[in-house]
C-alpha cells in the first residue's frame, strides 16, 4: 500500500512538471530587427551574442493598400553577412486597413508576399525560408478574411503571428489565429494619448488582461520592450510619433525646449527635430521601457495558464542598446525562469 502511494506521488509530480510550461528552463532569448538596414554595429553583434544567436526575426516589409492595391513598403533594404548562418525568421507588418479593402484578394496576396519575402531572403542568404511571421493587429471586420489568408500562407510554410493582449482575453469574440504558434506582443499596452502614464508597458495594464486561469490555445513566445519613443501632441490634439528618445536633446536645448515634468517638455519655439517639424505649444511625451515594470509584467503571464516558451526582444538597435541595460534584463528574466 505504502509502494502505491509512493507511486501515485511520483506520477503526480511527473504530471506536475509536465505541464508547467510557464516555469521551462529551456527559454531562449531571441532579438526582432525592426530597421531597413539590417547591417549590424559593433554593439548589435556583441549584443546578439549574449542570446540564442542562432535564431532572429527580421523586418522585411510592410503591406499597406494604395488606388485599392496592396503595395509593400519600408521593404528591407540590406543585411549583414553574419546572418547568413544563423536561422533568420522574415516577419511582414500587414495593416488591418489591407484586410478590410474588398478589392484585396487573399490568394494574390498570399502568393505577392511569399514571393517578396523568399526574393529578399535569397538575395541576402542563398536560400528559401521555411517560416514567416505575420504582424496584424486583426479586427473582428477582418477577422474572417484574414484568417483564410493565414489558413493559405500555412500550407505553404510555416506561420507564426504576432497576438496582442486584447485578443488573448477575449479569443472567443476575436478568434484563434489558425497558425502553428504565436507572439504575445507585451509593449504598446496603454494609451498614447494619456500623458499621464507609460503607454509601452505597466504591469497594471496587463492584469485587465491576463490572471492567473488565463489560457490560450496555442502555444506563445513573449515579446518584450527594450526601446523608447517621444510621443508628439501637436495643437490639435493629433499625435505621432519620434522612435527613440534622447531625453538629454530635450533638456539641454533650453532655447526650443521647456521641461514641464520628468517625461514631459513643451515646445517653445519652432524648430525641425530628426526630420520633424515641431511648432510652439506641441507637447512631447518620453517613454522608455522599464526593468522593473518589463519583470513585473513578464510575471503575470507566467502565472497564468498560458503555455510561454522562448522571449524576444523588441528590438536590436545599438542606440536602444545605449538606453537599456539588456545585459541586466536578461539576467534578471533568467532568474525568473529558474
Amino acid at each position: 500500500m505504502g509502494s502505491f502511494k509512493n507511486y501515485s506521488l511520483l506520477v503526480f509530480v511527473l504530471f506536475f512538471i509536465s505541464c508547467n510550461t510557464n516555469n521551462s528552463h529551456n527559454t531562449k532569448f531571441q532579438f526582432y530587427h525592426w530597421k531597413a538596414n539590417a547591417t549590424l554595429s559593433n554593439k548589435e553583434k556583441e549584443a546578439l551574442n549574449t542570446v540564442d544567436n542562432t535564431k532572429i526575426f527580421i523586418h522585411y516589409f510592410d503591406v499597406v493598400v494604395s488606388d485599392d492595391i496592396a503595395r509593400p513598403v519600408a521593404v528591407l533594404q540590406n543585411m549583414d553577412t553574419v546572418f547568413q548562418n544563423k536561422k533568420v525568421v522574415p516577419v511582414v507588418f500587414i495593416r488591418n486597413s489591407v484586410f478590410k479593402n474588398d478589392n484585396v484578394s487573399v490568394d494574390q496576396l498570399v502568393v505577392k508576399i511569399k514571393k517578396l519575402v523568399q526574393q529578399i531572403h535569397h538575395k541576402y542568404l542563398g536560400e528559401n525560408t521555411d517560416e514567416i511571421q505575420i504582424d496584424c493587429d486583426w479586427s473582428g471586420s477582418t477577422k474572417e478574411k484574414y484568417f483564410q489568408f493565414l489558413e493559405v500562407l500555412e500550407q505553404q510554410v510555416k506561420t507564426s503571428v504576432t497576438i496582442r493582449l486584447h485578443q488573448i482575453k477575449y479569443k472567443d469574440k476575436t478568434g484563434v489565429p489558425p497558425v502553428n504558434y504565436g507572439v504575445l506582443m507585451l509593449y504598446n499596452v496603454g494609451d498614447l494619448s494619456d500623458f499621464k502614464q507609460n503607454s509601452i508597458l505597466k504591469n497594471t495594464t496587463v492584469k485587465q488582461y491576463v490572471n492567473n486561469s488565463t489560457n490560450y490555445p496555442l502555444s506563445l513566445d513573449v515579446a518584450l520592450p527594450m526601446f523608447s519613443q517621444v510621443v508628439v501632441k501637436n495643437n490639435e490634439g493629433r499625435l505621432r510619433l519620434i522612435n527613440r528618445a534622447v531625453t538629454s536633446d530635450f533638456d539641454k536645448d533650453t532655447v526650443h525646449f521647456d521641461k514641464i515634468s520628468t517625461n514631459l517638455y513643451k515646445v517653445k519655439e519652432k524648430l525641425l527635430y530628426r526630420g520633424q517639424y515641431l511648432y510652439k505649444d506641441f507637447l512631447l511625451k518620453i517613454e522608455k521601457s522599464e526593468l522593473e515594470e518589463t519583470l513585473k509584467s513578464y510575471q503575470v503571464i507566467t502565472k497564468s495558464k498560458l503555455e510561454i516558451k522562448n522571449i524576444i526582444l523588441y528590438h536590436l538597435d545599438e542606440e536602444e542598446l545605449g538606453i537599456h541595460n539588456y545585459q541586466e534584463l536578461i539576467s534578471r528574466l533568467q532568474q525568473e525562469k529558474e
